[in-house]
Protein backbone atom coordinates (compact mmCIF):
# COMPACT_ATOMS: atom_id res chain seq x y z
CA UNK A 1 0.00 0.00 0.00
CA UNK A 2 1.56 3.60 -1.07
CA UNK A 3 1.20 6.72 1.17
CA UNK A 4 1.80 10.47 -0.19
CA UNK A 5 1.45 13.09 1.86
CA UNK A 6 1.02 16.52 -0.59
CA UNK A 7 1.41 19.98 1.52
CA UNK A 8 -0.89 22.57 0.24
CA UNK A 9 1.02 26.04 -1.03
CA UNK A 10 -2.13 28.30 -1.06
CA UNK A 11 -3.36 29.84 2.60
CA UNK A 12 -6.27 28.93 2.49
CA UNK A 13 -7.05 25.36 0.31
CA UNK A 14 -10.40 24.99 1.81
CA UNK A 15 -12.25 27.73 -0.43
CA UNK A 16 -10.38 25.91 -3.46
CA UNK A 17 -12.52 22.85 -3.12
CA UNK A 18 -16.00 23.04 -3.98
CA UNK A 19 -17.40 20.48 -1.82
CA UNK A 20 -15.80 17.03 -0.79
CA UNK A 21 -13.91 16.66 -4.87
CA UNK A 22 -10.66 18.21 -6.58
CA UNK A 23 -9.59 18.01 -10.01
CA UNK A 24 -5.86 16.44 -10.75
CA UNK A 25 -4.65 18.96 -12.08
CA UNK A 26 -5.08 21.15 -9.49
CA UNK A 27 -3.68 18.75 -6.86
CA UNK A 28 -0.44 18.82 -9.21
CA UNK A 29 -0.15 22.45 -9.05
CA UNK A 30 -1.62 23.59 -5.61
CA UNK A 31 -0.23 21.14 -3.73
CA UNK A 32 3.53 19.41 -3.21
CA UNK A 33 4.91 15.99 -3.10
CA UNK A 34 6.44 16.03 0.10
CA UNK A 35 6.40 12.17 1.75
CA UNK A 36 5.94 8.86 -0.28
CA UNK A 37 6.20 5.10 1.35
CA UNK A 38 5.23 1.83 0.71
CA UNK A 39 4.19 -0.02 3.55
CA UNK A 40 3.24 -4.03 3.59
CA UNK A 41 0.13 -4.44 6.40
CA UNK A 42 -2.76 -1.86 6.47
CA UNK A 43 -1.89 1.60 7.71
CA UNK A 44 -5.36 3.85 8.47
CA UNK A 45 -5.39 7.86 7.75
CA UNK A 46 -5.52 8.53 11.78
CA UNK A 47 -2.14 7.13 11.38
CA UNK A 48 -0.05 9.20 9.39
CA UNK A 49 -2.03 12.26 10.39
CA UNK A 50 -1.07 11.52 13.99
CA UNK A 51 2.74 10.81 12.85
CA UNK A 52 2.50 13.84 10.85
CA UNK A 53 0.93 16.16 13.82
CA UNK A 54 3.45 15.11 16.51
CA UNK A 55 6.61 14.25 14.86
CA UNK A 56 9.34 16.16 13.92
CA UNK A 57 10.66 13.41 10.80
CA UNK A 58 8.03 11.33 11.20
CA UNK A 59 8.81 8.20 9.03
CA UNK A 60 12.08 9.65 7.96
CA UNK A 61 13.50 11.40 5.19
CA UNK A 62 10.53 13.30 3.56
CA UNK A 63 10.77 13.94 -0.45
CA UNK A 64 11.04 17.98 -0.67
CA UNK A 65 12.85 19.89 1.91
CA UNK A 66 11.53 23.37 0.79
CA UNK A 67 8.03 23.66 1.62
CA UNK A 68 5.67 25.74 2.61
CA UNK A 69 5.00 24.81 6.34
CA UNK A 70 7.25 21.91 8.69
CA UNK A 71 4.35 19.99 9.86
CA UNK A 72 0.93 18.47 8.69
CA UNK A 73 -2.09 21.56 8.71
CA UNK A 74 -5.67 21.85 7.69
CA UNK A 75 -5.95 21.73 3.97
CA UNK A 76 -3.19 19.60 2.93
CA UNK A 77 -3.92 15.98 1.74
CA UNK A 78 -3.06 12.40 2.76
CA UNK A 79 -3.28 9.72 -0.31
CA UNK A 80 -3.41 6.46 1.16
CA UNK A 81 -3.85 3.68 -1.46
CA UNK A 82 -6.31 5.06 -3.99
CA UNK A 83 -8.10 7.07 -1.77
CA UNK A 84 -7.57 11.09 -0.90
CA UNK A 85 -8.35 12.61 2.56
CA UNK A 86 -8.02 16.45 2.82
CA UNK A 87 -6.47 17.43 6.77
CA UNK A 88 -8.80 18.80 9.43
CA UNK A 89 -8.05 20.64 12.58
CA UNK A 90 -8.93 17.15 13.98
CA UNK A 91 -8.00 13.94 11.71
CA UNK A 92 -8.94 14.04 7.99
CA UNK A 93 -12.20 13.76 5.88
CA UNK A 94 -12.38 11.18 2.98
CA UNK A 95 -12.22 13.88 -0.74
CA UNK A 96 -13.05 12.47 -4.20
CA UNK A 97 -9.87 13.53 -6.74
CA UNK A 98 -11.15 14.14 -10.57
CA UNK A 99 -8.91 13.02 -13.30
CA UNK A 100 -9.83 14.19 -16.67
Amino acid sequence: MIVKVYFCREPDPEALIKGNKISGQALDTIYDLVWKCEFKNILNVGRVWLKFREEEKPFGISIKEKRSHTRIAPGDIIQVAKNYYMVNHIGARQIEVLVE
